[in-house]
This record gives C-alpha cells, structure tokens and sequence, in this order.
C-alpha cells in the first residue's frame, strides 16, 4: 500500500494509518489528520505503522499519543496483525466532556 495511505472501510480490521518511510513532520501531520478524522468517524481502533529502522517514528507515536488523553496503546506490534514490531494498535475512546470543549473552540 502506498504510504499516508490507509486501508478501507471494506477490510477486516482496524483502520491503517501508513507513516513508515516518511519525514518526521509529514509523519506527524498525517497521524494527526488521520487519528482526528478517526475519531470524527466514531472509529474505536486505528492501527499505525511506522515500521521500525531507528524508532523515530515509533517514539513520536507514542508521543502523540501520550498527548491525547482520548487515545490509548493497546499493543505494540498490532492485535492479531502477526504481531509486528512495526505498527502500535490504538484504542480511540469517548471523549471526556473537558475533552469536547477543547476540540470543539
């Protein structure tokens, strides 16, 4: 698959996010774009794969989300994904009301 791509809504599965092989910045927009519209969508898990050659990519994953209290690992090396050391599964969950307000000023 392409990368910044993600899969579609007909797959098994949690949504791909696709940032391995790319820039830190774009990496970063595209995460923060992809995981917003994810969770706009009600989508509850979302599946990042950033590959793992150094961890730059890995570890500003974590950090973001870290960030957001909305978001939360589940597992390193995706959830009945083969286990790769290249993806994080991501749970979304409902947001808490101090949450709402934040995103929605």
């Amino acid at each position: 698959m392409p990368k910044g791509k993600h899969s579609g809504k007909n797959q098994k599965g949690p949504k791909s996010i696709y940032i391995r092989k790319m820039r830190y910045e774009e990496a970063y927009r595209l995460l923060d774009r992809e995981i917003q519209a994810a969770f706009l969508k009600g989508e509850t898990l979302v599946e990042v794969v950033h590959g793992i050659g150094e961890g730059v990519l890995k570890r500003m994953t974590d950090d973001y989300i870290r960030e957001h209290s909305f978001l939360k690992i589940l597992e390193d090396g995706g959830l009945h994904l083969g286990n790769n050391p290249g993806s994080t599964l991501v749970e979304i969950m409902g947001p808490s009301s101090e949450d709402l307000q934040k995103y929605l000023k």
